[in-house]
């Protein structure tokens, strides 16, 4: 089976419109995002809309952990399950969600994670949760940081009402990946490679428009 379905792409160019024409969205670095092989966006979180933004960066269908909460109604689960999300429990290690992400990656498909673990307040990164660097790090696979601004201001936290708002993407250079050895020290290597997601995430920033 393809990576990318053929509706995915469909719809994935029919909302890249929606969101150019009612949004402006603009995505810079683009090029930053391999066009094949597993690869994981590592990615500030603001707002409900940030999936849909994150999908649009790229026609290679996205694969997400989503809290396990959205997966209770039945209708929704359909939904967001065929679109490439997977449940993950929240506040605790959750082995079949990491198996699951760890899998999704080595067959050479893309995951989206959100490192702050929940949406910020304010446009403000919160401390990262070191489980995008652990990821990349048992894996090998390039690690890209992005950040998103104004999806906070078209849908707010708490609202339920879409505004009319520009959205601006910018994506960093991927952070090269060493892959798991048992000769390195895997808690002193990933904490390195957080501390470097975080530092670029910091410095990338978008420009007012």
């Amino acid at each position: 089976m393809k990576e990318t379905p053929l509706w995915y792409r469909l719809l994935w160019i029919l909302a890249l419109v929606i969101f150019k024409v009612f949004f402006g969205l603009r995505i810079y670095g683009r090029e930053n995002i391999p066009l094949k092989g597993g690869v994981i966006l590592a990615s500030n979180h603001l707002s409900y809309l940030d999936p849909i933004v994150l999908g649009l960066l790229t026609p290679r269908k996205l694969n997400f952990m989503a809290k396990r909460e959205l997966f209770e109604n039945f209708f929704f689960r359909l939904l967001i399950t065929k679109l490439g999300a997977f449940p993950l429990k929240r506040g605790r290690l959750d082995r079949s969600s990491y198996e699951k992400a760890l899998s999704l990656i080595r067959e050479g498909k893309i995951l989206a994670l959100f490192p702050e673990g929940t949406r910020s307040e304010k446009g403000k990164l919160r401390s990262l949760r070191k489980g995008a660097a652990k990821i990349a790090f048992k894996t090998g696979a390039p690690l890209v940081p992005i950040i998103i601004k104004g999806t906070d201001k078209a849908l707010p936290k708490g609202k339920r009402m879409v505004k009319l708002a520009k959205i601006r993407v910018r994506i960093g250079r991927p952070l090269k990946v060493e892959t798991f050895t048992p000769e390195k020290n895997a808690d002193e290597y990933v904490d390195r490679l957080h501390k470097e997601l975080e530092r670029r995430m910091v410095s990338l920033g978008i420009s007012e428009e």
